[in-house]
C-alpha cells in the first residue's frame, strides 16, 4: 500500500485532470440539485435529491483516486455513467438544453480514465 506522499509524487497528470473534472461535475450536480429543488412535483424533488446525493458521492470517489487501485478507476467510470444518465433525465424532466451541457464533463472523465496512461497507473 502506498502512503499519500508516494502516491501523490507518482500520480500522472491525467489523473489530476480527471479529479478536477469530477470535482467540477460534482459541484455542477450539487448546485443544480439545490437550484432546482424549489420545483413543484415529487419526481422533480426526487431527481434533485438524487443529483445532490450523487454529487456528494462524486466528491468521495474523486478523493479516493489519489491511490492507484483498479476498483477506484472503475468506480469513477461507473459514477460518470450515472452522472450522464442524470443529465439525460434532467433534460427529459425540465426540457432545458443547458442541462445537457453537463454531459461534457463525465464524458471527458470516462475518456481520460480509459487512456493508457491512467490505466497503467491504476493497475
Amino acid at each position: 500500500m502506498y502512503n499519500y506522499q508516494t502516491a501523490r509524487s507518482k500520480k500522472p497528470p491525467v489523473v489530476t485532470f480527471v479529479q478536477v473534472l469530477i470535482y467540477a461535475a460534482a459541484l455542477l450536480n450539487i448546485v443544480n440539485g439545490f437550484y432546482s429543488f424549489g420545483s413543484a412535483g415529487m419526481l422533480k424533488k426526487t431527481l434533485c435529491i438524487a443529483m445532490i446525493s450523487f454529487g456528494v458521492a462524486a466528491v468521495w470517489i474523486v478523493a479516493r483516486l489519489n491511490y492507484p487501485e483498479e476498483s477506484r478507476r472503475k468506480a469513477a467510470i461507473a459514477l460518470s455513467g450515472i452522472l450522464i444518465a442524470l443529465r439525460i433525465v434532467e433534460f427529459a424532466v425540465w426540457y432545458n438544453v443547458g442541462f445537457l451541457l453537463g454531459l461534457i464533463l463525465p464524458v471527458f472523465v470516462i475518456w481520460r480514465l480509459n487512456s493508457s496512461e491512467a490505466k497503467a497507473w491504476f493497475h
